[in-house]
């Protein structure tokens, strides 16, 4: 037969025969402030039975108390070793591949299925300051070992059990991360594999255009205000008034105007404002470059435009307008294509330029013949696919046709 002993502290906290302050179980288990008759499971528990699975297990139900647990390591100047703890926790040996280890494990969440409206709720709460300076961490997070992981992991899914990292990371975020100050960074590496994507397609132009009609803007940062609840009595600054990004100008684009022109570049937060993405107005203005780049070769590469001859009424401008580029046939082709075109006696000098659709070109040829001529392009040294040819006259691109090629 199990075998009780109770003892009672003092007869005048027995609110009842059967309750006690300390009772200890015959196979060593203690309970604090606990009755006799269920069983205690865990070998330490206050206020409860405990659980089989944990070995100390605290129940705290007075709501007039703020803390279930309070632990205070008073400042000593000869603990041995490097560390003063307030609480070391371990968790070694015996772990298999599919088991979870937590060193610590918090759990704040309301049981109510409505949401509270005032309330806060900090699954870590954490403090640090005072120390040596530069070494002052609230939480401090590390990775060890040889495999992959990350030494802060963070989520915004409900109950996340966490992704695998594929690599090892000082901190890991799944889900949207916000700053409200500046980020620095040795370098920035935006994901762009092609195996992440799909739907691809070149830019087929850089829509200098467009390009043009951004509105490029210097502007100061106003300071906001932080929505910390309806508790806070004293305001709380978005930024610190000594902050840079405060005192300094900064230049940049409105979002509200390019949403107008490129609309996949601009998104809305959860409070309603708008941000923009950088990040993906580079290669439009690559794109750009590029296309100014091929113009300016075409300008470069032919001769000044054609002057009039002493004597000579010929209007230049009547000239150009009459020479003339016709699409190639076959269109599309296997392996070759006539290109033909119109040119005047007048005309001094005459190029036709081929390009790929990423603005490279390919080939060049300087049409010697003038009225009705014909320019066979051989295919077999081409890969398959969408070609640009363009006509210029004295310096004036006349005209730019498309050309299919195919194997």
């Amino acid at each position: 037969m199990k075998r009780l002993i109770v003892i009672c502290l003092t007869s005048l906290l027995i609110s009842s025969p059967a309750f006690c302050q300390l009772l200890v179980e015959s196979n060593g288990n203690v309970g604090v402030k606990y009755d006799d008759v269920s069983t205690i499971v865990s070998n330490f528990t206050v206020n409860s039975p405990g659980d089989s699975e944990i070995t100390t297990y605290i129940l705290s139900d007075d709501e007039s108390q703020n803390a279930g647990m309070r632990l205070t390591k008073l400042e000593t100047q000869g603990a041995s070793g490097d560390y003063n703890m307030g609480i070391r926790s371990s968790v070694r040996n015996g772990l298999n591949d599919s088991k979870k280890a937590y060193g610590f494990y918090t759990h704040v969440y309301k049981n109510s299925l409505t949401e509270c409206s005032n309330g806060r709720s900090y699954g870590i709460y954490a403090v640090a300051g005072n120390s040596t300076s530069g070494w002052n961490y609230g939480v401090f997070g590390t990775l060890c070992g040889t495999n992959n992981g990350a030494g802060v992991f963070g989520s915004s899914e409900s109950l996340d059990g966490g992704v695998n990292t594929q690599g090892k990371f000082a901190g890991f975020f799944h889900g949207k991360v916000k700053v409200t100050n500046s980020v620095e960074a040795s370098a920035f590496n935006v994901s762009s594999d092609y195996r992440l994507k799909e739907n691809i397609e070149p830019v087929k132009t850089g829509n200098i255009d467009d390009i043009m009609k951004l509105n490029v803007v210097k502007y100061n940062l106003k300071q906001r205000i932080v929505d910390v609840g309806d508790t806070a009595t004293i305001p709380v600054s978005y930024y610190t008034e000594d902050s840079n990004l405060l005192q300094k100008t900064h230049y940049g684009l409105i979002a509200q105007e390019l949403q107008e022109i490129y609309p996949d570049l601009v998104y809305e937060g959860g409070d309603g404002y708008l941000s923009v993405n950088y990040m993906e107005i580079i290669p439009l203005l690559i794109k750009s470059v590029q296309e100014l780049k091929l113009q300016l070769n075409d300008l470069t590469n032919a001769p000044e435009k054609a002057e009039l001859r002493t004597g000579e009424t010929t209007n230049v401008t009547d000239i150009l307008s009459s020479v003339l580029l016709y699409q190639n046939n076959p269109n599309p082709f296997t392996e070759s294509t006539i290109i033909k075109c119109f040119v005047p006696e007048e005309i001094k000098r005459v190029d036709l330029y081929i390009y790929d659709m990423n603005g490279r070109q390919i080939d060049g040829r300087n049409v010697t013949d003038r009225g009705n001529v014909s320019i066979a392009i051989e295919g077999g040294s081409l890969d398959a696919g969408i070609y640009l040819y363009s006509l210029i006259a004295d310096g004036v691109i006349i005209d730019t046709k498309r050309m299919i090629l195919t194997k």
